[in-house]
């Protein structure tokens, strides 16, 4: 499923704005290789919902992503800590 893959952005849709604890937040992502120079496709899909099966591109996120501690950060193409995330449990 795409919630598992470390290549979506839960924080797109936020709608409290950059950098604030994520509300109103629909289960919408973007994915983060979605590749907008090929057409639109069940496998090339900018808007995705998380429960939905994951195309050719999924690659299974890590513990510390799915406990948002970490995130894919489209930008730099890597895996860096979560900017947004307030929690002193780590």
């Amino acid at each position: 499923m795409c919630y598992t893959c470390m290549y979506i952005d839960e924080y797109a849709l936020n709608v409290n704005g950059e950098g604030e604890i994520p509300h109103g937040w629909d289960g919408t992502a973007e994915c983060c290789v979605f590749n907008d120079k090929e057409p639109e496709s069940i496998d090339n899909r900018l808007w995705i919902s998380p429960y939905w099966k994951a195309c050719p591109k999924y690659k299974k996120c890590t513990e510390r992503q799915a406990d948002y501690f970490d995130i894919y950060d489209f930008k730099t193409q890597s895996v860096i800590k979560n900017p947004n995330y307030i929690s002193k449990e780590e």
